[in-house]
This record gives structure tokens, sequence and C-alpha cells, in this order.
């Protein structure tokens, strides 16, 4: 059955008693009959194609309904292909981006505590000193002795060296910020007692840090508070 542009349902019989059905009538009754019987024949055979054309309407509705469906569903799945593919594209491009720029993307740890007491960095000459347990100068604690420290971080390559003449007499090249911290320490002895408090906790600080004995430092401390605390008793009597 072709196509239905009408929904049968809706289409009422017409009127086959009327004038306009006259003929169809007399068609009917040329082997005998009346008008009115011919009248019920024709609507009859009207109801009886109206049923069958309800029936086809229904089906094309039904086949419409599923077809809409199938390309709604096959739409739909192609929007989540493509979505999948963008977002595949997007994680690869991020992967590549963080291999490029990994600092960027480095993950910041959250129960980090941040530290309150200002960064102390001595001297390279004092760090050495304090890796191989030697004896250093208190100078390279003080205020001073830090920004001279800086002040030759910034000016010096860390590679570049110079040649200078050793306790033995011998020659030898060394750093050049070791060659400039090397001629501009002052000796224990000399420190003022503000230079002295100033040194002494951040030097017992930075051996700690370079793993020293425990008792190794705690004698340090004991000396220091001695040596203090005569100080202050010295000062405190009358002239």
């Amino acid at each position: 059955m072709p196509t239905l542009a009408r929904n049968p349902h809706l289409m009422a019989p017409p009127d086959f008693s009327s004038e306009n059905f006259c003929l169809a009538r007399e068609q009917l009754i040329a082997d005998g009959g009346d008008h009115e019987t011919a009248a019920r024949q024709l609507a009859l055979a009207w109801t009886l194609n109206n049923d069958i054309e309800r029936q086809e309407w229904d089906r094309q509705m039904r086949q419409e309904q599923q077809e809409a469906a199938d390309r709604e569903r096959q739409e739909e799945e192609e929007r989540q292909r493509l979505q999948l593919e963008q977002e595949r594209k997007r994680e690869l491009a991020l992967q590549e981006e963080r291999k490029k720029y990994r600092h960027k993307h480095a993950p910041i740890p959250h129960d980090v505590v941040i530290p309150t007491d200002p960064i102390i960095i001595p001297s390279q000459v004092a760090i050495r000193k304090l890796c191989k347990g030697d004896f250093v100068e208190l100078y390279y604690f003080t205020n001073k002795g830090l920004r001279n420290a800086e002040l030759s971080t910034r000016s010096a390559d860390d590679d570049a060296l110079t040649l200078l003449q050793t306790s033995d007499g011998l020659h030898a090249f060394v750093p050049l910020a070791t060659a400039q911290a090397k001629g501009s320490v002052t000796k224990d002895e000399d420190l003022s007692w503000e230079e002295f408090s100033e040194a002494a906790h951040r030097l017992v600080t930075a051996m700690r840090e370079n793993s020293w004995p425990d008792e190794r430092v705690d004698s340090h401390v004991k000396f220091w508070l001695a040596l203090e605390k005569s100080e202050t008793s010295w000062s405190t009597q009358p002239a």
C-alpha cells in the first residue's frame, strides 16, 4: 500500500445518500434494490477500506517512530564517540605537556610544614668543612659571613678556578668562591659577642644537618653556653 498522507483515524464517512453519490448508487441498483440500500453498501465499503487504512497508518507511525529512535540513538553514539575522542586527544596532549614541563605539573604536597625561620646558606667552604668534620670558623655563620657567601655565590661561577699556594708550599687550583672566602675570614677570637651569638646557634643547626654525632654537637653547645655565661657575669660586675 502506498504511504498514506492523511490520518484515516480523523476522517469521517461521506453522506452516500447525497446527490454526489447518485451515480454510484444507480450502478449498485441496476440489478435491483433502492437508493437507500445502495447508500448503506457504499458506507460499508468505505468503512472497511478506512479500517484497512487505519491499520496501515498505525504501522507507518510505528515504523517512523522506530526509525526516528534509531537515528537519535546513532546520533547520540556518534556524539559520545566524538567526545571520547576529544577527551583522549586532550589527555594525550596533557601527558606530553607533563613530560615537557615536569616542574609545572609536579604534585604539591599538602602536609609540608612551611619553615618560619630564615634559610641559612653558608659558603661552600664552610659546608665542605662540616662534611669532612673539620674545624669551621664561626665567622661563616655570622650575618657578615652569610652576606659575603651570598655575594660570592652571585659574583663567582661555580666552575671558575684560581691558582693558590697551599700550606705546604705547593700551588693548586681551587674554586674562586673558596679563594674569596678564605681571604675575608675573621678568627673566632676576634669576633664580637654579638657576632658570636649570631653564629653559634646557626652552626649547631648546620652541624646537625651534616650528620655530626649528637655528643659532638652537645659538647659545642655546652662550651658556647659556658662562654656566654662567663661573658654575662663579667659584664654585670661593677667597674
